[in-house]
């Protein structure tokens, strides 16, 4: 595979515009472990870049910053941290999902008890239906950072992309697979192959352009499938956008907790658009994913990193249950701290701690 390169989104939809044709996924080429070890110094370099955070602090303002995540994190442990998220409790207050109430009877929810908050719904302009299981979703720097959805359905598929035209979004992110343990987890929304480059949902007509897989500069088990795709609307111009479908997220559980996620983020965070994001429910995985965003954004912006908790609440005042494992819950702080650290954040001496901390989140999530 070619050196990672983070080149901005816009960049990477200009040139998919001036292009015009399909290009196949290059292999993985294979490196030696100098070479691997170098690229990956240079992504570490380029991460930090690309972020923009408060790298070129002082160190002891950095550890400042993260201060209070750091200890309330290693002194919960966890076991307390476990505690912690199952003291959150979830659920539907139906009260206040009226829209999502009304629209059971019409089968565009995908699930009866994953209610979609009236508060920060996504309505529809375009198209024959306003209703969609959408949320925009705010961060510190960005009021619609994020749009959380469920996975689109035979029945929601043009929606879907009706919403990613109206919101001028370019980069959507699947956390979830189509077929999961021999259950349907999302509709075939979005072509995959050359073979069939073309779908056609009702007159909304989205074609591969070009395809893909994204290019880490470490060593991960991940695999991210990097979709380039031409959305056209009757009556509107031809939108582009950029589909990153995580292919191995466990539902329900968690992948690695290295930096793949990050450097995902990374790739997108120049978009001032709404950035669509989707499992099957919409509130697991992506919660999480969303978690990692909204932390990244305070470290960018130079507030300070407090608990993962308070930030928890108020994501789920946004889009109803997110985060609905404690495996996920766990993933989020260790990922944060894996950061932290290879970033330079944390000091040496709480490296016991924090290897500590990792044989117990790897114990507690071992098996999902």
């Amino acid at each position: 595979m070619a050196q990672a390169s983070f080149h901005p989104l816009d960049q990477d939809l200009q040139r998919l515009r001036r292009r015009g044709r399909t290009t196949r996924r290059h292999r993985r080429r294979s490196k030696n472990r100098t070479e691997e070890s170098r690229e990956e110094d240079a992504g570490i370099n380029d991460l930090a870049l690309q972020l923009q955070d408060s790298h070129y602090l002082s160190q002891a303002a950095r550890r400042a910053q993260v201060k209070v995540f750091v200890e309330h994190t290693l002194s919960t442990g966890v076991v307390g941290l476990i505690a912690e998220f199952k003291a959150m409790k979830r659920g539907n207050d139906f009260s206040r999902m009226r829209e999502f109430v009304a629209q059971i009877p019409q089968g565009r929810n995908r699930y009866k008890d994953v209610g979609c908050l009236d508060f920060q719904r996504v309505m529809l302009h375009l198209g024959p239906v306003s209703y969609i299981h959408a949320n925009y979703v705010s961060t510190p720097v960005n009021s619609k950072r994020f749009i959380c959805t469920q996975a689109p359905l035979p029945n929601t598929c043009a929606d879907f992309w009706y919403m990613v035209v109206q919101e001028k979004s370019i980069a959507i992110i699947m956390l979830c697979n189509f077929v999961e343990q021999g259950s349907r987890k999302s509709a075939d929304y979005v072509p995959l192959s050359f073979d069939n480059k073309t779908y056609n949902f009702d007159g909304v007509i989205v074609t591969l352009k070009k395809q893909e897989y994204f290019q880490f500069p470490i060593e991960t088990r991940v695999h991210i499938r990097v979709s380039f795709l031409e959305v056209r609307v009757p009556g509107l111009s031809p939108h582009y956008c950029i589909h990153y479908h995580w292919q191995d997220w466990p539902d329900r559980g968690v992948p690695d907790a290295d930096l793949a996620s990050i450097y995902l983020l990374t790739k997108i965070q120049t978009t001032t658009a709404p950035i669509i994001i989707h499992c099957s429910a919409g509130v697991g995985r992506t919660g999480s994913i969303v978690l990692l965003q909204n932390s990244l954004e305070l470290l960018q912006s130079q507030q300070p990193l407090r608990d993962i908790a308070s930030d928890l609440l108020a994501l789920r005042k946004q889009r109803n249950n997110s985060v609905q494992t404690q495996h996920q819950y766990l993933y989020v702080h260790q990922v944060l701290l894996n950061y932290l650290q290879k970033m330079k954040y944390l000091d040496d001496s709480i490296n016991p701690y924090l290897e500590k901390f990792t044989a117990d989140y790897e114990a507690a999530t071992k098996g999902f």
